[in-house]
């Protein structure tokens, strides 16, 4: 008999925003604890200069381009596993974990194989050549870090699938509190270490990784042990229907924010800067959002499971209205405090200038970001993600790039018009997902 970190798989009569909340807050304080790194990372970096700082914010969404599949991939992995744990199928939620781990650390590999393509990558990206150096020189060590960054969210999807979000809470935060601590060492130099700069502060995050990685091997070691690469068709079947579409958006929607930031480099890197000046910020907005979504999903996938269509739109329902109710007050926050949320970064009067007006922006679609994440988390959960990957790939392909463009290139309106561009996005997702969960298709596979 497994002692495993399985969890009761009894569906409750109705979802309340309570248990919403119970499963959400972990994840808030994985996400906030992730971008606090961020931002730790950004004040560090930001004091080398103006150049590092653009160019640390051109490398982190190439990495992710690079990494994008692969964790959608095994976010299709966790959808399956929950729809197990919902159906009360222990051992094929096990057996589909199994499965996960050795394709993550496979493809891990892989990933990380592919270093060499920094340099024309960030030669077509338009990056100057300080800004280009320094950029590759992050990008070329945090992808090294692939196989442990897949693994990490193969264990992940095994707990947040069986409804735990508090062991990888912990996890996440070993990793952020190593990295943070990490971080002004391994840039500046400390007593006999000499400070590497942008090089440091990817270092520092690659060793967070890695020992978060050893917390949640430890925690699930009685579930993945004895381990078995052998590949078995059906699970890796399941994983790839439902993974491969979130994997494509995933990779995609990297692409066309890669391709965004792109644009903004040819701009100037005050414009650069400002824009990973505010994505910074405004996480403390959308990852709660983000945050309550995934719990949602998660609920989604085990009413799913136990075939109780109306428990998905109750956590519908509780996830988005908790969403919208923390952005809202975000958004105010931006649209009436910029200078003050802006000023601790000490950015030169440039860079605030721009980030003030991304931050206007910014607190335009607050509203529209709650509804369109909640419900993408949602419609994933319950399997359709093929929809999911439509909604989300083509507003970013046919409003996002072009809108950006026309405003920032030919009417010459800098960040503040490519973030125009990101607010007629989201808009459009946030209305397309409200339309599909109204309807009954995407809840097919819980009748």
């Amino acid at each position: 008999m497994l002692r495993t970190q399985t969890y009761s798989t009894a569906l409750p009569e109705r979802i309340t925003h309570r248990i919403v909340l119970g499963l959400a807050w972990p994840l808030m304080i994985s996400m906030l604890s992730y971008t606090a790194t961020s931002v730790v990372d950004t004040l560090f970096v930001g004091r080398l200069g103006t150049a590092q700082l653009a160019a640390v914010g051109l490398a982190i969404p190439l990495v992710h381009l690079f990494q994008s599949f692969g964790i959608g991939l095994i976010g299709g992995g966790r959808i399956a596993i929950s729809h197990r744990v919902g159906a009360n199928e222990p051992e094929l939620a096990r057996a589909l974990f199994v499965q996960l781990i050795a394709f993550s650390v496979s493809m891990g590999v892989v990933i990380a194989a592919l270093v060499p393509l920094a340099n024309p990558a960030m030669g077509l990206l338009g990056a100057g050549p300080e800004m280009s150096s320094h950029a590759e020189m992050f990008f070329g060590i945090r992808i090294l870090a692939a196989p442990l960054v897949f693994s990490s969210f193969a264990f992940n999807a095994w707990f947040h699938g069986n409804g735990d979000t508090r062991t990888p809470m912990v996890g996440t935060l070993l990793c952020n509190g190593v990295n943070i601590v990490l971080d002004p060492i391994l840039i500046f130099g400390w007593g006999p270490v000499e400070g590497m700069g942008v090089a440091g502060a990817a270092l520092a995050t690659d060793v967070g990784f890695a020992v978060g990685l050893i917390w949640l091997v430890w925690r699930a070691r009685e579930v993945w042990m004895p381990f078995s690469w052998r590949p078995v068709p059906r699970y890796m079947a399941e994983i790839w229907r439902l993974g491969s579409p979130i994997g494509f958006r995933y990779l995609l929607d990297v692409a066309a924010f890669v391709l965004f930031a792109g644009m903004l480099a040819r701009m100037g890197e005050a414009e650069l800067a400002a824009h990973v000046l505010v994505i910074r910020i405004i996480s403390l907005s959308f990852l709660p959002g983000h945050a309550i979504g995934e719990a949602a999903s998660v609920l989604v996938g085990h009413a799913v499971g136990g075939h109780r269509p109306e428990l998905a739109r109750q956590a519908w329902a509780r996830g988005t209205g908790l969403a919208l109710s923390i952005m809202t007050v975000m958004g105010l926050i931006f649209a009436f405090f910029p200078e003050w949320v802006v000023s601790p970064f000490s950015p030169s009067d440039e860079v605030a200038q721009v980030a003030i007006q991304l931050l206007w922006v910014a607190a335009g679609f607050q509203l529209f970001d709650a509804v369109a994440m909640v419900g993408l988390s949602v419609l994933n959960g319950a399997g359709d993600t093929r929809f999911a990957m439509w909604c989300s790939v083509l507003p970013s392909w046919l409003i996002k790039l072009p809108v950006g463009a026309l405003l920032t290139v030919v009417w010459g309106w800098g960040a503040v018009g490519a973030w125009i561009g990101l607010l007629a996005e989201i808009v459009v997702v946030a209305f397309l997902v409200h339309w599909r969960i109204r309807g009954e298709t995407w809840l097919e596979a819980a009748r």
